[in-house]
């Protein structure tokens, strides 16, 4: 991890922190994927109290809670995408951070799985990391699945969906209007080097143009008709899906242009470790 003394070091109010890494050390974060990448960990041995403020895990505990129940299940359709009763149970009984306006407009509708691209993206990544299968009428519960509603799963819950949502889903297809917009896994692609540069930068409040200039790679841009305005996909793709995991945060500024500010919360490192060598050939351990 880079210190923070270190980071204040670095030269120039707002530019990447990724020069400061050694390349190998950069590859593994790029390349790498947990729980295999020796250079991030992704801790699932936490406590269920300490991941009270994952909507992302707290939202798919309900789902597969309500996938479990003999008496109603989740219905599917032909194509196994949720039916409409499910996603209006689904609705009623999960919560996204930030979500409360976007649903009140919702409100009385009926609306297809597709048309809600949080229960699209929540449905989708439960299924992919094998704890849900389709059946012909329902959502079944795996194996694996059953063992993640125990006592004291919570944390093995939150590393499984964590690995699945940033390292194989393309939030592109899935994540609110803008990212679904704008084809490609930009800056998903290299997220393992983003999480270790919001470690040592996301330490204090910021806003998105700053993070996202400190913590993506400088010559790799945003796809065309966003380099010069990148933020708002960084927003869309990490830092809103960061909180939604509870290990970002953040906070409304009323008198700034930029009127939010983002920090990691203390969730952040007690679920991620790195182990990486800096370019000045001393190692940093987290």
């Amino acid at each position: 991890m880079v210190l923070r003394r270190e980071l204040s070091d670095w030269p120039g109010a707002v530019e990447s922190v990724w020069p400061m890494l050694e390349e190998d050390s950069l590859c593994e974060l790029r390349d790498g994927v947990p729980p295999d990448s020796n250079a991030l960990r992704v801790a699932s041995e936490l406590a269920d109290g300490e991941l009270a403020g994952s909507a992302f895990a707290r939202n798919a505990t309900v789902l597969l809670r309500a996938a479990a129940d003999e008496g109603k299940g989740l219905r599917v359709t032909a194509s196994g995408t949720l039916s409409l009763a499910s996603v209006a149970r689904m609705r009623a009984e999960t919560d996204w951070p930030d979500m409360w306006a976007t649903e009140h407009f919702r409100k009385g509708t009926r609306y297809r799985e597709r048309d809600i691209w949080e229960l699209r993206l929540l449905r989708a990544m439960v299924q992919d990391a094998g704890l849900v299968e389709t059946g012909a009428r329902a959502l079944e519960l795996t194996v694996l699945g059953r063992r993640m509603l125990e006592p004291g799963s919570l944390g093995a819950l939150q590393a499984l969906l964590f690995q699945a949502f940033f390292w194989r889903a393309d939030l592109s297809l899935f994540v609110g209007w803008l990212g679904q917009r704008v084809p490609g896994r930009w800056p998903q692609e290299d997220i393992g080097a983003v999480l270790w540069a919001l470690s040592g930068v996301a330490g204090e409040w910021h806003g998105a143009d700053t993070l996202v200039v400190s913590c993506t790679d400088p010559e790799t841009p945003a796809p065309h008709g966003f380099r010069a305005w990148p933020s708002p996909l960084f927003v869309s793709r990490v830092l809103v899906p960061l909180g939604w995991f509870g290990v970002m945060e953040w906070r409304e500024i009323q008198d700034m242009h930029d009127v939010r500010r983002w920090r990691k919360t203390a969730l952040f490192d007690r679920m991620m470790s790195f182990d990486v060598r800096l370019a000045d050939g001393r190692r940093r351990g987290h």
